[in-house]
């Protein structure tokens, strides 16, 4: 009998997940810890990056305890992350500064400045190189004290093994592809930083380094772990959704959520996410689907939150179900936190068209679920204008706490037209992923497509054509709010 595990993180927006997964694949144990979210000024989004190893710390420590696994038995460890944090560390490895994350959008004029000079339209506030501008323009000490500019899944793997190495999927100042290298070095010059700050990349199956004596008491493991690259979050739902081969199409519903498609690298896509040297995840990304579910939950549901607990989440599901396709003519806009270009403007916000005095609540709700799914449906229509890639697909993978609630698998199934399929824990779609890097890493499996081989799905939605008939409807008036018709063209 195998008795060896491998340890998975999920680290994402509100918190940090582990796993404990046998050689097989099956999770066996789990634990799970939150950390703030700093919002110093509006549109600032920060983190303090000791929590996360704090956090990280915290739950291996118990889901040991609840496992009783020995710890000796740990074959291996990876993390995947959200992407595109800035934490610089000094050379006593002080950190310097807060994460600022992927959803800050504080660096409006530096955006502007590299538009000016790379061309309109290629940055936007909240990516990651106009972030790094405004730390250099704001806090131009921060890093020249930095010894190194680390994101989070290398600050991780640098605490637990003393090395430092960036994963493909989370790397955007050093490419193994040619033009995008020189891409990013032409912009480090622009910016005045030094690009040597910045470690190297490996692939999500590359060995980095052991886990040392320190990081061993700390995490209440054995110490000589071997720690493998790991990837971003993107990448390991990708692979935990049975996704990761090319043409396949997965749905994420967590805090953020995306449609992700898995298409040939193109040196050309900025904003892609290298998978691996020969694929990238493509996204059409929300900046909030569980964030504007919570949204929910907290302004209508409140009350009943506190008195429940997560039982609240049947009774939304309850009520959800007794409203039809459509919200009786209730349309939302669920952009609490903004939305991305193109077709949306960052400055974009949640709101609500047609409420009349005969609805409640259960139509408010329902109307904000069904605008998660008409805003991913929009982003997939303009991605077939723009790109010609190929929609709608055969069938969509859905995983995430989004994925959890039928009502909404098949509100998306219907809006969509196409077949959603669930597999079986989708909460830990993303350790699952993460673990299989360490699998390939181990020489366990030969690929990261091996998971979909022998997947197994807990539930499917076909759509209803009367459904999809009033979802055409009820898209066509969306499309209106925003601006656009059916043709996807105007402005918002």
């Amino acid at each position: 009998m195998d008795n060896r595990f491998v340890v998975a993180y999920d680290l994402g927006t509100s918190g940090v997940k582990v796993a404990l997964v046998n050689m097989s694949g099956e999770v066996l144990a789990v634990a799970t810890a939150s950390y703030p979210l700093y919002v110093e000024h509006e549109s600032w989004a920060e983190q303090d990056p000791d929590l996360y190893w704090d956090r990280v710390c915290q739950v291996t420590k118990e889901v040991m305890a609840k496992s009783g696994f020995d710890p000796a038995n740990a074959a291996g460890m990876a993390f995947s992350t959200m992407w595109k944090g800035i934490i610089p560390v000094d050379k006593d490895g002080n950190v310097l500064h807060n994460s600022i994350i992927w959803l800050d959008c504080r660096s409006v004029e530096q955006a502007a400045r590299l538009n000016a000079r790379f061309g309109e339209g290629r940055f936007v506030p909240s990516d990651y190189w106009p972030k790094l501008l405004w730390l250099k323009d704001n806090k131009p000490e921060i890093l020249d004290k930095a010894e190194m500019v680390l994101e989070v899944n290398s600050f991780l793997k640098w605490k637990a093994t003393g090395a430092a190495a960036v994963d493909i999927s989370n790397n955007f100042i050093h490419s193994f592809d040619g033009d995008l290298d020189s891409f990013y070095s032409d912009v480090m010059e622009f910016c005045g930083i030094d690009k040597s700050k910045f470690p190297g990349w490996v692939e999500a199956s590359d060995f980095v380094g052991n886990v040392t004596e320190k990081a061993a008491v700390e995490l209440g493991l054995a110490p000589g772990i071997p720690v493998f690259g790991g990837c971003s979050d993107i990448s390991a739902i990708a692979i935990g959704s049975g996704c990761s081969d090319l043409g396949r199409v997965h749905l994420y519903f967590g805090s953020s959520g995306w449609i992700g498609h898995c298409l040939p690298h193109a040196s050309n896509e900025l904003y892609n996410s290298p998978f691996d040297t020969k694929r990238d995840i493509s996204i059409d990304s929300m900046q909030a689907i569980g964030l504007a579910f919570n949204w929910v939950v907290d302004r209508l549901y409140g009350h009943e939150h506190k008195e429940m607990g997560d039982g609240v989440y049947d009774l939304i599901n309850t009520e959800i179900a007794q409203i039809g396709p459509g919200s009786d003519g209730v349309i939302a806009t669920p952009w609490f936190y903004g939305e991305r270009p193109p077709m949306l403007s960052e400055n974009s916000r949640g709101s609500f068209m047609n409420l009349a005095a005969p609805h409640d609540r259960r139509h408010m709700a329902r109307a904000i679920l069904e605008g998660v799914c008409y805003t991913l449906k929009m982003r997939s229509l303009y991605r077939q204008k723009t790109k010609g890639t190929v929609w709608p697909p055969a069938v969509l993978n859905a995983v995430g706490g989004g994925s959890l609630s039928d009502p909404w698998m098949q509100m998306l199934a219907d809006i969509m037209n196409v077949p959603v399929c669930v597999p079986y824990s989708p909460r830990h779609a993303g350790a699952v992923g993460t673990a299989y890097c360490v699998f390939v890493g181990l020489g366990v499996c030969k690929d990261l497509n091996e998971v979909a081989q022998t997947m197994r799905f807990e539930r499917r939605f076909e759509p209803n054509p009367e459904a999809v008939k009033a979802y055409e409807a009820g898209f066509a008036a969306f499309l209106h709010t925003c601006g656009l018709d059916q043709s996807m063209e105007g402005d918002v």
